[in-house]
């Protein structure tokens, strides 16, 4: 047989073989995709139980991630991101969590790194300069800094918009799920107490304006028009101290002024240096080290005489609790503004102009309305008949003038004294608020909205018109 015959055959004979080989071999399990859809992401756990939410996402203009994060720090909710200011955060941070711990996958969409940037689920830890497609990370960790849930939030689902598409981070598969992103924000005014003052409008008294201001290069106070106003809210009524005979007060103004003072929100805030906000709360003769003259002189604020003062004037509002707050205006700061709607809600934020506030209380017992004491009427002396026998055994006892009259002195010196004990707890109670509040104020320079520093800060040419001459409007209406 022929060598090539041979060759021939066993090539023959050795597919056969295999060919038989892989006909016995035994039925493979198909491999395919591991659907994972209707799962929960994580691992159930209680909502209360984060005590950090981090939020990353990723500045374009700039080529970095931002980080904004809550956290619970020695049992006290904070910002870390913004110089540990008090987070009033413990129920939006639950409303958060929970809107996380129960979420499920859906339909599993792309298992190829390549498709992350056309869903927008790129980590923004790991996104390069100038990317696009970058996702929002979330993390939720407790208090012993186990992660409890972390995930990537994309795009929107076109159509869907109640859907978008997420992805674990370190993990490929994307995926489309339910969640709502409103507990989410990396807003700061979002996770603090806006309102500033958190005083009672019906309760303001009196506004004090005094409009100086600074000579910065010869570091002198040039001394304005101080307006004494008082406000009577049983009345609606307005008055002003030196307010002329022929001239009125434009209410308007004033109303906008009080309502300014009630809606005062905080857009940013700065931390003072220790050593000022130690020195605010110990005394009012300010003796200050360098650093802290020069952070105060950096927003606008100065040390005249050791009192405080500022270059853009102050305001004063006296409530009848005895409280008086003291609002001192200094530099402008740049940044992002906040444009309220007339309902306070669905703000929209834009680089503008918005205002340093240096705030401090004091305590006024003047505003607090003195006890009217009634005065205790004089007895009368008794008179009896001469010879009469008005011994008890042998007359009975009758009620007399006297009697009466010392009965009145007991329920009038009752009275005065509960009006004087309640007046003593009011000034014990304005005390003790003054304290609290200055300790709340102490720590922090706050960034208010220009908008409503120019609604705080009237001069007397704005708020007082001159009357119009008695019939002058009929006149007119008469020659027409």
């Amino acid at each position: 047989m022929p060598e090539t015959t041979k060759t021939a055959l066993f090539i023959l004979l050795a597919l056969l073989f295999l060919f038989i080989a892989w006909t016995a071999r035994p039925a493979a399990r198909a491999i395919g995709k591991i659907d994972d859809s209707g799962q929960r992401f994580f691992k159930e756990f209680d909502p209360l139980e984060a005590t950090s939410l981090q939020i990353i996402e990723f500045d374009e203009d700039t080529g970095t991630p931002l980080a904004f994060k809550v956290a619970q720090v020695n049992g006290v909710w904070s910002i870390p991101s913004h110089e540990s200011y008090p987070a009033d955060a413990q129920d939006q941070l639950a409303k958060a969590a929970a809107a996380i711990v129960d979420l499920i996958k859906g339909p599993n969409v792309s298992d190829q790194p390549a498709s992350h940037e056309l869903f927008g689920v790129i980590d923004p830890l790991d996104a390069a300069a100038g990317a696009t497609g970058v996702g929002t990370q979330v993390t939720f960790t407790n208090q012993s800094d186990t992660v409890l849930a972390q995930i990537i939030i994309g795009n929107p689902v076109k159509d869907k918009p109640d859907l978008r598409y997420v992805r674990e981070p370190g993990r490929t598969r994307v995926y489309t799920t339910q969640v709502r992103t409103d507990n989410l924000s990396t807003r700061f005014e979002d996770w603090i107490e806006r309102d500033l003052l958190k005083l009672d409008p019906s309760k303001i008294v009196e506004v004090i304006i005094n409009d100086y201001s600074i000579d910065e290069v010869r570091q002198r106070l040039i001394q304005g028009q101080v307006l004494t106003l008082s406000y009577n809210g049983t009345e609606n009524l307005w008055g002003l101290d030196g307010l002329g005979a022929d001239e009125e007060l434009v209410t308007e103004k004033l109303d906008d002024l009080k309502r300014a003072v009630d809606d005062l929100k905080i857009i940013d805030v700065h931390r003072k240096p220790a050593g000022l906000s130690a020195e605010l709360q110990a005394q009012d003769q300010l003796v200050l080290d360098q650093e802290a003259m020069a952070s105060l002189q950096g927003r606008g604020f100065y040390v005249h005489n050791a009192q405080l003062i500022s270059n853009e004037g102050e305001t004063r509002v006296g409530t009848e609790d005895g409280v008086q707050y003291v609002l001192r205006f200094g530099e402008i700061a740049l940044g992002l503004s906040r444009v309220e709607d007339e309902t306070g809600q669905g703000a929209a934020s834009s680089v503008g102009a918005n205002r340093y506030l240096f705030i401090t209380a004091e305590l006024n017992t003047d505003l607090i309305q003195k006890p009217e004491l009634a005065q205790l009427p004089d007895i009368p002396l008794e008179e009896s008949d001469d010879g009469a026998d008005t011994s008890a055994d042998t007359q009975p006892q009758t009620p007399t003038l006297a009697d009466a009259m010392e009965d009145a002195r007991k329920k009038i010196e009752e009275d005065n004294q509960r009006a004087q004990e309640e007046y003593e707890r009011k000034l014990a109670g304005a005390g003790e608020k003054v304290k609290q509040l200055n300790k709340r104020f102490a720590d922090w320079y706050y960034v208010i909205s220009d908008d409503v520093y120019q609604k705080i800060r009237l001069r007397r040419a704005v708020v007082v018109k001159q009357k119009e001459p008695e019939g002058e409007s009929s006149t007119e209406s008469d020659e027409g």
